[in-house]
């Protein structure tokens, strides 16, 4: 039946084994490699059982075996071998790579269009990413008195004059719709706080999230999915989306807790992968590592906006300690906000850039002696100004959390909704251009809806991820009824196989998680991605550009875990350089990008998109888009009207513009 997805048997489980050994694994990966080349079972062959004696070892069974004497602090011991899945080889109409809010909605859309869908994820839907973080909800409605000409004003103030004014048109006219469809698959339930519970007072995490159990959105996403019949690949990272013949054809990964080969044939593909980011400190970002951005740039697309770092706030007291102030925002409710767009908001919305102003000073200055002991204040930020009873939308309002002082928790990690695979500038469905692939989501979609900073307020990402994933499987679906399905070429699946495993082969090389550190040395310095100079910038390529060289085709594997590592460290470094590039080539400050040796907004050369590509040799190049002219705000205004005398260090300066004073607070 077309609405079903077809699961080839895989070949013998023991082909697949991943353990400890890499002198094992080297053998049974040329096994498998010769079986790939060689022809795998048809679709009425029956797939070896594997051996009982060689399951996989439970963290229960690990714990029920171990000594009575084991402090219970002992650290578990590494399964020799893990299964792999059920199921390695899919067929499908739509495959779906990514279970976040943009994955999530692109998996029941095109299922709802009576399509077969797999969706796989690296970790598990509802988990993995940044989404179980989501913390507002935020969508547009006439009803409760919002402004459509607030919202445009807004967003092309907010976003420096160079976010996508097409991708706000069609939020304003369908993100109530797609707030009203995660309501009704129960993504948004209303709930007491901790607070109002009694269990923040002694940080009771445990008992409130068994009290909220039932309507915990994590757990709620796989059984959506599973209800409305999508087939969920979980722990699987996707490495390769294959084109074949000028179209894509699917996608091939391997299932990171056994390292088997997983292989998708699909008429279409939505890659939903989100960004990421290069060592987090005080952030629960580690999972994100570039991965969707790799793909579309090793496939020739152009990838845009990774020069607006987005640097979040830590405590200085203890960088690392995402736990503290992240856990209520894990549990607690997605609030609902917006409607607190006026007129003087929108028209002030250039100013955005003063969060950014503020970091670079904290750079440039230092900060005060720091105990962690201030707390966020309970205000209800982005909460409705309608003046209507009914209106919902009461604001962002989580449990206390720290505050928070140093800014840099999250290095690599770009503006919301900017940066990722360039589409177009009049595209609004996530087509990249490449026949049967699309893009959609935070961090691998540029729709550039944001521009050079984050415009749309508290709330906004959810949403309009939400509605890229919509509409890039309403696209999708499209497509797909129009071809029939082509299989990946076995020859092709033998190699993108070997490149996959290949950390596992080598005799001698280097840890990932050791190119991590060495990464993150690089590129976390407030000098290299928040005071930006030519000389800073260059240095660091020069060492990014090193370890792309002689570090990552050396990263080495021991188990199918560091596999996953050394293949994200890979993509970290990729896009390392990326970054670096498209920083050095625009010559100016704007939204979150500062320059200090051109502390200046450049409306006459900078209001574009910087863009990378792969280039024919390989290398990659970089060129600038220029935005549509309707998008630029009138450039007759005074240069301080325009950017609401909201200046960088240094830009009245450079420019002899007289400074408005204006009381310095901490953002």
């Amino acid at each position: 039946m077309k609405d079903e997805v077809k699961n080839t048997p895989q070949p013998d489980a023991t082909q697949h084994r991943q353990g400890i050994s890499r002198r094992e694994f080297a053998g049974v990966a040329g096994a498998a490699a010769l079986t790939a080349a060689g022809g795998v079972l048809g679709p009425g062959a029956t797939a070896g059982a594997a051996d009982a004696s060689t399951s996989p070892q439970t963290a229960a069974d690990a714990l029920s075996a171990a000594p009575s004497t084991a402090p219970v602090t002992a650290e578990l011991p590494i399964p020799t071998e893990v299964a792999p899945p059920p199921t390695t080889e899919y067929e499908c109409d739509v495959l779906v790579i990514g279970g976040g809010f943009a994955g999530l909605m692109a998996a029941v859309t095109a299922k709802e269009a009576g399509q077969a869908v797999v969706l796989m994820d690296k970790g598990r839907p509802g988990y993995s990413g940044l989404s179980p973080f989501v913390s507002s909800h935020r969508w547009f409605d006439p009803e409760m008195g919002d402004s459509a000409d607030h919202v445009r004003t807004q967003a092309i103030r907010g976003a420096q004059y160079i976010g996508n004014q097409n991708w706000t048109e069609v939020w304003i006219k369908e993100s109530k719709g797609v707030y009203e469809k995660l309501k009704e698959l129960g993504m948004l339930d209303r709930y007491d706080r901790a607070v109002d519970k009694g269990y923040w007072d002694n940080l009771d995490y445990v008992g409130y999230h068994e009290s909220i159990a039932q309507h915990d959105r994590h757990a709620r996403v796989k059984k959506i999915l599973d209800d409305k019949g999508v087939a969920v690949c979980e722990h699987t990272m996707v490495t390769n989306v294959i084109k074949q013949g000028g179209k894509v054809v699917g996608a091939i990964g391997f299932h990171v807790p056994s390292g088997a080969i997983v292989t998708c044939h699909a008429k279409a593909v939505v890659m939903c992968m989100g960004g990421g980011v290069y060592k987090p400190a005080g952030w629960p970002t580690s999972g994100i590592s570039f991965d969707g951005i790799a793909i579309g740039y090793d496939l020739g697309l152009p990838v845009i906006g990774q020069e607006f770092e987005d640097f979040h706030r830590s405590d200085s007291n203890e960088p690392a300690n995402a736990f503290v102030p992240n856990s209520w925002t894990y549990l607690e409710n997605i609030w609902l906000t917006g409607g607190d767009w006026t007129k003087e908001a929108a028209e002030n919305a250039s100013a955005s850039s003063g969060s950014t102003i503020e970091k670079v000073r904290v750079a440039l200055e230092g900060i005060e002696p720091w105990d962690g002991s201030k707390v966020e204040e309970g205000r209800n930020l982005a909460g409705t100004k309608s003046g209507r009873a009914d209106d919902v939308r009461t604001g962002k309002r989580n449990s206390t959390i720290p505050k928070g002082d140093a800014w840099g928790c999250a290095t690599g990690f770009c503006t919301h909704l900017t940066n990722g695979v360039f589409c177009g500038l009049e595209d609004t469905v996530g087509f990249t251009g490449l026949a049967g692939l699309y893009v959609a989501g935070d961090g691998i979609s540029g729709g550039a809806i944001s521009g050079a900073a984050y415009a749309g307020g508290r709330g906004f990402t959810s949403n309009f991820v939400s509605l890229q994933g919509k509409r890039a499987a309403e696209a999708a679906s499209k497509y797909a009824r129009t071809i029939s399905l082509e299989k990946i070429d076995r020859t092709t699946i033998a190699g993108v196989r070997e490149d996959i495993t290949a950390p596992m082969k080598l005799k001698k090389g280097f840890s990932a998680n050791w190119a991590l550190d060495c990464l993150h040395g690089i590129m976390a310095p407030a000098w290299t991605l928040v005071i930006k100079t030519r000389e800073c910038l260059q240095a660091a390529l020069t060492q990014v550009s090193y370890m792309r060289d002689n570090i990552i085709p050396k990263l080495q594997a021991v188990n199918s875990h560091d596999l996953r590592l050394c293949h994200e460290m890979k993509n970290k470094v990729l896009e390392a350089e990326m970054k670096l590039r498209a920083s050095l080539a625009r010559e100016e400050s704007r939204g979150m990008h500062y320059r200090a040796d051109f502390p200046y907004r450049d409306d006459k050369n900078f209001l574009c998109y910087v863009a990378l590509q792969k280039g024919p040799s390989g290398e990659m190049t970089v060129s600038k888009i220029d935005v549509r002219n309707e998008w630029k705000g009138d450039l007759a205004e005074d240069y301080a009207s325009r950017y609401s005398n909201s200046f960088f260090p240094g830009e009245a300066e450079a420019l002899k513009l007289p400074v408005e004073k204006k009381a310095r607070t901490r953002s």
